[in-house]
């Protein structure tokens, strides 16, 4: 089989860099960002890829701050539901497939089971309700399409909470983090694999997807494991322990964030035939890979 022309949006965020890095080698690509393609001008949208040849797009652009969703949605909306669905329009014209990125954020956030892809969603928020919009869209206007939820995303080309997390404790021993909101963080680099093996492998699978690695965390545990792996490669941390605090303390959201968001990925574990690691392990590498001495 050939390899697929790919297309990335959103290709200079962190999973949309960490998909360029890894599908870059061995197929054809385009990415593009937000100055090859503004999702505030949605009527440039449609026109632009139907100039461009695409076998598959790969859609990591959107809105992603809770509270910048939160005071701007008519930009959020935009960004999260009008323009996946013009993408959707034309993949299905042009018998393209589509993936498109989405998050736990969907869900209440109640006590509740893993959440599992038939569940029900309620968001809390205009970021969860305007991805769930986009989810619902695109799923209408392509119904091939893959949407792939995705959970507190880390890895090498953006930093995120266990970077920032290190970086702070090589300052001070003095942290915090938030011990009452889970769900699983995961690698970029593992949804890259799972995701070129979708495409390859399993060219038909289509509808809601989660795409997360095992295991449950808090912002706390997250932080606290990151700084212990840390330890132990001799980057020179001035604690590994972190204060626990609840989430309602953080008066400087904007937005509710959702409690308990963790997925279940039993699905894709099952699809793939493989066991889908532990978020400790994936981060363990990814910090390996940062810090150890070459």
């Amino acid at each position: 089989m050939p390899s697929p022309r790919i297309l990335i949006l959103g290709a200079t965020g962190g999973l949309g860099r960490a998909l360029k890095r890894h599908f870059g080698a061995r197929n054809d690509l385009t990415c593009w960002g937000r100055a090859e393609m503004d999702f505030e001008k949605p009527d440039e949208i449609s026109a632009k890829l139907a100039k461009q040849d695409f076998d598959v797009v790969l859609n990591a652009a959107g809105m992603t701050s809770p509270d910048v969703c939160e005071v701007q949605p008519e930009r959020a909306l935009l960004a999260n539901v009008v323009a996946p669905q013009i993408i959707a329009e034309c993949c299905e014209r042009k018998g393209a497939r589509m993936v498109q990125f989405s998050t736990d954020y969907v869900f209440s956030g109640e006590p509740h089971d893993l959440w599992r892809e038939e569940d029900e969603t309620k968001p809390v928020n205009v970021y969860g309700r305007t991805k769930l919009g986009g989810e619902t869209a695109v799923l209408k206007a392509c119904p091939h399409a893959l949407v792939a939820r995705v959970s507190w995303l880390f890895g090498p080309d953006k930093p995120s909470h266990p970077d920032n997390v290190i970086q702070r404790a090589m300052q001070t021993e003095e942290l915090t983090a938030v011990a009452d909101k889970v769900s699983a963080p995961t690698s970029n680099s593992d949804i890259c694999r799972w995701l070129e093996r979708l495409i390859l492998e399993y060219p038909d699978t289509h509808g809601v997807l989660h795409l997360c690695n095992s295991g449950i965390a808090s912002w706390h545990t997250w932080a606290e494991a990151a700084l212990n792996i840390a330890e132990t490669l001799g980057v020179p941390v001035r604690t590994t322990r972190v204060q626990p605090v609840e989430l309602a303390s953080l008066t400087q959201f904007k937005a509710q964030r959702p409690v308990m968001t963790l997925m279940s990925n039993a699905k894709l574990q099952g699809l793939l035939r493989e066991e889908i690691r532990n978020w400790h392990d994936a981060l363990e590498e990814y910090l390996v890979q940062k810090y150890q001495p070459k």
